[in-house]
């Protein structure tokens, strides 16, 4: 393996331990102050911070995909040749979004006092902290847009260190300030205040690391015609996507809502929320995948089918264990976490659930090569041939089975979408379906099916939960063995030794912090 290629291939290890911690531990501080935030406000304070959250979080739906095509197109601009149009990119996408921000964010303050008063339900001495929280969260819009074009730059330079520097202490604030401001009288509109003045300040030390990465934009800021066109056309596609995600997220609960009952949608959102939270893995891989994927997809595709072949190898190892006991003890899980008679209502609904999420980590990696390679069309246009074939599927399948015919049409649809995105991959040579049937690749599949297995068995035996979970640790390190001796290559280990090596470098304090200046492809992908 060449010196380049292992460098990119430690960069891209590197930065899913950093992205895998950057959501560790906000969720961790989250745990444990969210239930001081839901004393102190109480149910309904809460509620409207949930909204203004919630608000927060599909602002990233109005950047017409701006900041996804700012990744895409600095990436691919890293090299020595290229990299000279990078500030022409990075501000003409910046202005797109504080102009599309500005005009957004106008139109949804104008809307503020209809949602509070006909939209939402709530006493009337919250409405005032709800308008005034939604008029912060909208007059805002410019920061939120241009914070995540500015990660983004980041992102594509492959610097997910200054990334999580930024995002995990801010994410870790906001909990800390919303707990601490509480007690002292602040309501619901001084933390959304907060939350944004958290957000400026991300990004102006986004901005600062932006200027040290790429000096080349310090000079003034640069509108590129040239650019314009091809963050305007990927993004519009990516836009498509980005509208269709929340769809398919939610249109089967609103449906079991109308159709079957209200009650009967918990027994499908408990299980579903559940076994989501295993996403966080692949979600740690995929945001270094993609700049990954355009800097390479434009040199050589066979690094990008290399990688994700890699890459659906470790996901077997982590997501097999997890997936294989959500399946098997589905019903002792929901028994000790909630009750037996949930259980009985439920289980099933964990056991597909398990597989949908399953298939999901797996989707991401072609999801992200078919992007990063320049072709979002083909996952909007997918999505919009679906949907209406998901939602009928969805109707008839509640109407004949409740509760787990809604569970079953998203698993059918998974499997539907999955496959289909690994078919763009391999015909933009992106993916190989060679490799599941030899190499190292087959082997990790062949490894998991017998973990499958094991763990069935282990199901099968009735017996206690403590034995059943002592066969289960034996059965995991066997499998972790049997894994490293099948299936992980010269090439997994020289990665893994450069990681522990760099890892006791920095624990001893032997390096010097390296020089982040960019004069063409430095940053190692």
């Amino acid at each position: 393996m060449g010196n380049q290629k292992q460098e990119g291939r430690h960069l891209l290890a590197k930065n899913s331990i950093f992205n895998l911690f950057g959501q560790i531990l906000p969720m961790l501080v989250g745990i444990v102050t969210i239930p001081y935030i839901v004393k102190g406000l109480g149910p309904d304070g809460y509620g409207i911070l949930s909204i203004a959250y919630l608000v927060l979080g599909y602002f990233g739906i109005f950047d017409l995909g701006l900041s996804r095509a700012t990744v895409k197109f600095v990436a691919e601009h890293l090299s020595p040749d290229k990299v000279h149009k990078v500030p022409g990119l990075v501000w003409t996408s910046l202005s797109l979004l504080v102009a599309l921000g500005c005009t957004v964010g106008a139109i949804s303050a104008a809307f503020v006092p209809v949602a509070v008063t006909h939209f939402f339900k709530m006493p009337p001495s919250f409405e005032g902290q709800a308008k005034t929280a939604l008029f912060i969260l909208s007059l805002s819009m410019p920061i939120m847009l241009s914070n995540d074009a500015l990660r983004g730059v980041l992102e594509a330079a492959q610097r997910f260190d200054f990334v999580n520097y930024v995002k995990v202490p801010a994410s870790i604030l906001f909990y800390l300030f919303a707990a601490l401001l509480i007690p002292f009288g602040v309501h619901v509109s001084g933390i959304v205040f907060v939350l944004v003045l958290i957000r400026f300040t991300s990004s102006i030390a986004y901005l600062s690391f932006c200027f040290r990465v790429f000096p080349e934009l310090r000079k003034g800021i640069r509108i590129s015609k040239e650019a314009f066109r091809p963050l305007t056309v990927f993004g519009g596609w990516i836009m498509v996507s980005n509208l269709m995600g929340p769809i398919f997220g939610y249109l089967e609960r609103f449906m079991i809502a109308s159709i079957l009952s209200v009650g009967m949608l918990t027994y499908y959102s408990v299980p579903f929320d559940l076994v989501g939270k295993i996403l966080i893995f692949p979600a740690s891989v995929v945001p270094s995948l993609f700049p990954y994927f355009s800097y390479h997809g434009a040199r050589s595709r066979q690094e990008v089918s290399e990688v994700t072949s890699r890459v659906m190898k470790y996901l077997f190892l982590v997501m097999t264990p997890i997936i294989a006991v959500f399946v098997f003890f589905a019903k002792d899980i929901l028994t000790l976490w909630i009750g037996a008679q949930f259980a009985s209502q439920s289980a099933t609904v964990l056991r597909i659930v398990a597989f949908l999420f399953f298939l999901n980590a797996f989707a991401m990696i072609p999801f992200t090569s078919v992007q990063a390679l320049g072709r979002p069309d083909l996952k909007a246009i997918l999505d919009m041939i679906v949907l209406p074939i998901y939602a009928v599927g969805a109707w008839w399948l509640m109407h004949r089975m409740g509760v787990n015919g809604a569970a079953l049409a998203k698993l059918f649809i998974t499997i539907l979408d999955c496959t289909v995105l690994y078919v763009f991959a391999q015909r933009l040579r992106a993916f190989s379906l060679r490799d599941c049937f030899s190499g190292p690749l087959f082997r990790a599949i062949a490894a998991s099916g017998g973990l499958f297995l094991a763990v069935f068995l282990v199901s099968r035996l009735h017996v206690s939960l403590i034995v059943s979970a002592c066969l289960l640790v034996v059965c995991f390190a066997c499998y972790a063995g049997i894994f490293w001796i099948v299936a992980v290559d010269d090439e997994d280990r020289i990665t893994l030794r450069g990681l522990i090596e760099r890892a006791l470098f920095v624990v001893k304090l032997k390096t010097a912090t390296p020089s982040i200046e960019i004069t063409g492809n430095d940053a190692g992908i």
